[in-house]
């Protein structure tokens, strides 16, 4: 999936992207893992076309940066509220946005 490059030069996940790093983060126990540890590895895994060096040099994803990642049922049960919140431009203006416990409230507020 191509990635699209905003005007201020940060990095915007293709909706494809979205729904399959969306899908592993509510399913995969091992993807879980390799997102909390290395949050540029595990979106080359749902999709991403640039090497992990790439999307490292280009974009830190700081909306993507987690302490403790929700829970997948957290994660499945806020599906489409989450796939609109990382498509939205703000998104890459705003993180945590897959921590545990502020997922919901950051939501609300977008």
């Amino acid at each position: 999936m191509q990635i699209q490059v905003l005007g201020n030069e940060k990095l915007h996940l293709p909706a494809a992207v979205v729904d399959r790093l969306l899908d592993l983060l509510s399913t995969d126990d091992h993807f879980r893992r390799l997102f909390t540890h290395d949050r540029h590895a595990a979106l080359v895994r749902a999709g991403c076309v640039l090497s992990e060096e790439q999307l490292r040099a280009a974009s830190p994803f700081s909306c993507l940066t987690v302490d403790r990642l929700a829970a997948k049922e957290a994660i499945a049960g806020a599906r489409e509220e989450l796939r609109t919140y990382l498509l939205a431009d703000a998104a890459y203006s705003n993180p945590h946005a897959l921590e545990a416990g502020a997922m919901h409230a950051l939501l609300r507020h977008n």
